[in-house]
């Protein structure tokens, strides 16, 4: 047997024929009587099954026990020319690679979000003609849509499909989008954010949870990174694009943020695949019942888990700790330093090209993570998300306190690259100590502590801004942050 033939073993024979035909681990695992994590052990070279099962397996799949590498080998090289012809042709199959399409989502949906969203507050003010109290209600009740509907679509996710939820979602993001730039009143406008605001419930989590599930032999925290990464770059285009066509018609990129949101979800319908799932809940007893016995089984579970318990406190507490930094900063700006005008840069465009240089720097960094666990292997998830906190805090101090712009902006940008860093490796720890059944509804609960920190924290910044300075709401929001470093090393420490 040649090199290229050892290099298939027997973990990667039994996944190539079982989603060759379709069959899902549960699906496999009911026929062999094992379990569905027995069978992902086999898949994952974990450990073999013994000599009986592999005849039951073969014998399962039709191919001769002498035979088994060899059949297997030119059926993989068959199938591997036939998808990189399909790719090349742009004729994506459903047996498309889930960490590619995954990759492709996380460009093509910050790109039309970015474009939508840029000069959203601009668009309200000038083509809405939104008073202040209308532009505080939008996003209100954004934020309220993204925190109800955060449970029960990650309970969705779980029990139906995450391929589902995460096609629903993209449905009602380019729903929203063309609704909101196509109707510009009040009560459409509103009527959006509910909209596409409920479709950002039934993306966060099922994503996350979706891909963990399909690339499990993929080291998660580069998965993360790597499509952060990926979002970002996408990110960066959209506010090019976004901020172009503004320029031209304010309503102009939000229609085609919102159209392009619908067309990527009918190429994901094509392209999307779905191999690994199983129902947190086999027997159904309707919705609702359904819905209460997931979040009972939920609850029990996470109080079961103190490295989970601690992870999303962290995520509270970075909550509680972001939305003070995001409202107040731009204002601190503003109010508490003189921004130069140097050529085309006056005080406008000067946070465009702040926010694109963040997201530059977001890029870099986590390509630099990225080429360091392919050197290394791993990276130590304490250590980054330690450092990164403790990052935040001090870059956002001396954020507050500065004065000259230059100084200003350096830590600014430090400070946002702090929690770009921290976040998928935050979200990939956390998901190594989840159930994997009950992925997305824990990834859900996730966003919603983390929304319900912004809900809570905001008001509580806002106030001692307005009572006091901007400089001490800024400094109220650091110390917001200050649980997470003791959260950290229990979160270390602890072992489910």
């Amino acid at each position: 047997m040649n090199q290229e033939q050892t290099n298939i073993t027997t973990g990667k024979q039994i996944r190539h024929l079982r989603t060759q035909l379709g069959m899902t681990q549960e699906e496999l695992a009911g026929e062999l009587n094992v379990t569905r994590q027995a069978l992902s052990n086999w898949e994952r070279d974990v450990n073999e099954p013994d000599l009986n099962m592999l005849k039951k397996i073969c014998f399962l799949f039709g191919v001769n026990m002498d035979d088994f590498a060899k059949e297997v080998i030119t059926k993989m090289e068959t199938y591997e020319k036939k998808e990189k012809r399909q790719f090349n042709n742009f004729m994506f199959a459903k047996n498309s690679k889930a960490y590619s399409v995954y990759l492709l989502f996380r460009f093509v949906c910050s790109l039309a979000v970015s474009m939508s969203t840029v000069l959203s507050i601009v668009y309200h003010l000038e083509v809405v003609q939104l008073d202040a109290f209308q532009l505080v209600l939008v996003g209100t009740v954004q934020e309220t849509s993204c925190f109800l509907f955060e449970m029960p679509t990650g309970v969705v996710a779980d029990l139906y499909s995450r391929r589902r939820s995460v096609l629903i979602g993209m449905f009602l993001y380019g729903l929203g989008f063309l609704m909101e730039g196509a109707l510009p009143w009040f009560a459409p406008v509103l009527l959006a954010q509910v909209v596409w605001g409920c479709g950002d419930t039934f993306i966060t989590g099922a994503l996350e949870a979706w891909i963990a599930s399909e690339e499990e032999d993929k080291p998660i925290d580069k998965v993360f990174l790597r499509g952060s990464q990926m979002g970002q770059i996408g990110g960066v285009l959209g506010v090019v694009l976004g901020t172009l066509l503004g320029n031209i018609n304010l309503q102009m990129p939000v229609i085609l943020g919102g159209s392009l949101c619908l067309l990527l979800g009918l190429v994901l319908v094509r392209i999307m695949p779905e191999t690994n799932f199983s129902p947190a809940i086999e027997e159904r007893q309707g919705l609702l019942k359904d819905f209460v016995c997931l979040f009972k089984l939920n609850l029990g579970f996470v109080k079961g888990a103190p490295v989970l318990l601690a992870l999303l406190a962290i995520t509270l507490c970075g909550g509680l700790a972001s939305e003070g930094f995001d409202r107040l900063s731009t204002a601190h700006f503003l109010d508490d330093t003189v921004i130069p005008v140097i050529g085309p840069l006056n005080s406008v465009t000067w946070f465009g090209v702040i926010s694109l240089i963040g997201n530059g720097l977001g890029i870099l960094a986590s390509q630099l993570l990225i080429a360091r666990m392919e050197k290394k292997g791993t990276v130590s998830r304490t250590s980054v998300v330690m450092s990164t906190s403790a990052g935040y805090i001090l870059c956002l101090v001396l954020f507050a306190v500065g004065r000259s712009f230059w100084f200003m902006l350096l830590v600014f940008l430090l400070a946002g690259l702090m929690r770009t860093i921290k976040e998928p490796v935050l979200a990939a720890w956390m998901n190594d100590h989840v159930d994997e059944k009950m992925r997305a509804t824990v990834f859900s609960t996730s966003g919603q502590l983390d929304s319900f920190g912004q809900i809570i924290g905001g008001p509580i910044v806002g106030l001692v801004a307005q009572q006091v300075s901007i400089p001490w709401g800024l400094v109220c929001t650091a110390f917001l942050l200050l649980p997470a470093l003791f959260l950290v090393p229990v979160a270390g420490k602890k072992r489910d």
